[in-house]
């Protein structure tokens, strides 16, 4: 039992970082000008565009892109020699066709009610540094609830803030693996859930990068439950009308998406498929309950459906943001975002 809540745990909380394997390393943050960022403060992803720009039009679109991560994301942190980012490449390539891209950090294993206030003074940053009225959110994971969290005039009230929030493999109505690891805890004693949480902290320090702060992983596990987002989180954080939402779900596991991703904006191509990597695989075949089920390894195309569905893409989630283990992908998750950022710019924004 125990060796079963560790592996989903692991699987949850190391799909959501990334792959990347290394020596243990404190988290270190810098902006793409060069210039250092303390871990204590915003850090952002990309340099301001000049200022003669940003003198023309100040207000209007097109308004700046904010990706916000998912559970375990970050910014930039360098893992021994080896420098890794969540959002793999997707800042620079977008900032060479012009674009002003921002990636916020939030607490990596918080609540998204936690995470959006501190992405909420980062967003003020943003809007005060570059000048504009308003930005785009892009969210991938848990990032998506988090924006909603922001937009909601039940949430943080942001509205007025935000032009538009696209969500990648969000779990919108909770993820069944989130479900499972909650229920398997239910059978352990108080002590062995703590000893479980220091387990999977150890494994991710060995694998990731070393935590200074306080998890809080059930307080997160509950949130990306079934229960709680059909029954708390989404009666709650009702969208802004003013707001534009969009989504993408992502499929893997060899999944053509047939009928699962009929439904979105633009055709799914059931003829691209994606394997998924080992460490989403197991949770993939989870999701699939025996039904086949389409889903991402930690996502189903359902749950990540929100606002206008855009698109099918086949990745997993790791995939999704460039994430890889030691197999390849033809996936090409830069163009993914050069889509989604050209989507929102023909949508106005």
């Amino acid at each position: 039992m125990k060796r079963r809540v560790i592996a989903m745990l692991g699987a949850i909380v190391l799909a959501a970082c990334g792959s990347e394997a290394g020596e243990t390393s404190s988290p270190s943050f810098e902006e793409v000008g060069g210039q250092k960022g303390s871990n204590d403060r915003p850090t952002f992803e990309a340099d301001l565009p000049p200022s003669n720009d940003r003198d023309q039009e100040k207000l209007g679109a097109p308004y700046p892109v904010v990706l916000l991560h998912g559970m375990g994301g970050f910014g930039k942190l360098t893992v021994g020699p080896i420098e890794v980012t969540y959002f793999k490449d997707v800042v620079v390539e977008l900032s060479k066709k012009g674009e002003a891209v921002f990636v916020t950090i939030a607490p990596p294993y918080e609540t998204s009610e936690v995470r959006a206030q501190v992405i909420a003074q980062q967003i003020d940053e943003i809007l005060k540094r570059t000048g504009k009225k308003k930005v785009n959110l892009v969210g991938h994971s848990q990032g998506g609830l988090d924006a909603r969290v922001l937009a909601s005039p039940f949430g943080l009230g942001y509205g007025d803030r935000i032009a538009s929030v696209t969500t990648i493999a969000t779990p919108h109505r909770g993820s069944r693996v989130a479900d499972g690891v909650l229920k398997l805890l239910e059978y352990l004693p108080a002590d062995q859930i703590d000893k479980l949480t220091g387990d999977v902290l150890t494994l991710l320090q060995k694998t990731a990068y070393e935590l200074e702060t306080d998890p809080n992983l059930r307080a997160q596990l509950t949130l990306l439950s079934e229960k709680h987002m059909s029954e708390v989180f989404n009666p709650k954080y009702k969208d802004d009308p003013n707001v534009h939402y969009m989504s993408y779900a992502g499929r893997t596991n060899l999944r053509t998406g047939i009928g699962a991703c009929d439904d979105a904006l633009y055709k799914n191509d059931p003829t691209k498929l994606d394997p998924a990597q080992g460490l989403v695989l197991g949770t993939a075949i989870f999701l699939e309950e025996g039904k086949g089920k389409v889903n991402d390894g930690l996502v189903t195309v359902e749950s990540s459906k929100w606002g206008t569905f855009q698109e099918c893409v086949p990745a997993d989630h790791l995939k999704e943001v460039g994430q890889l283990g030691p197999t390849a992908s033809s996936f090409d998750h830069v163009a993914m975002f050069n889509r989604i950022v050209d989507r929102i710019r023909q949508a106005g924004f």
